[in-house]
């Protein structure tokens, strides 16, 4: 939490109540090889060339919205850059494992936006308009994003089970 050092102070003691809730979320939306401190800390430096936090009405909010879009920024980063390994004949250590040891596997197939309503509403017990407001989509989508994550996951779990 270094970055705190450098920021106003009343800024700084937003931060420091609302990071471990922040890094949780960040945790849950980022994929298994981003460090959630690294996505948290990302999103916090791009958030801190905004206005300052006491002039935001939810900065709890603000900041979740902030971590999805570095989530999906380094997402795109990550996918170019394996393209251009790919393109360049680069060797296969440096492409992410597909499997994973653990349930989580299909889990961390959902989107970032994806995990970060059902883990909003599921987990967390916030309202769909609650949660769209905070991820920056409408309720009616944030609703429909969740169905279809469940119903993804449902089908891939009953398909591993053999059912």
């Amino acid at each position: 939490m270094e970055v705190i050092e450098h920021i106003d102070q009343t800024d700084a003691a937003i931060v420091r109540e609302l990071y471990p809730t922040l890094r949780r979320f960040a945790g849950v939306v980022a994929p298994w090889h981003m460090d959630p401190d690294d996505v948290l800390h990302g999103s916090l430096v791009k958030v801190l060339q905004t206005p300052r936090f006491d002039r935001i009405d939810d900065p709890a909010a603000y900041l979740r919205r902030a971590i999805v879009n570095h989530v999906r920024s380094e997402l795109r980063r990550s996918k170019t850059q394996r393209a251009a390994l790919t393109r360049l004949s680069a060797s296969e250590t440096h492409q992410a494992p597909t499997s994973f040891p653990s349930d989580v596997a299909e889990l961390m197939r959902l989107r970032p936006t994806e995990r970060a309503v059902l883990f909003l509403h599921d987990v967390e017990r916030y309202s769909f308009s609650e949660v769209a407001e905070m991820v920056g989509i409408s309720a009616g989508h944030a609703r429909m994003v969740a169905s279809r994550a469940r119903r993804r996951l449902r089908a891939e779990l009953l398909e591993e089970d053999g059912r």
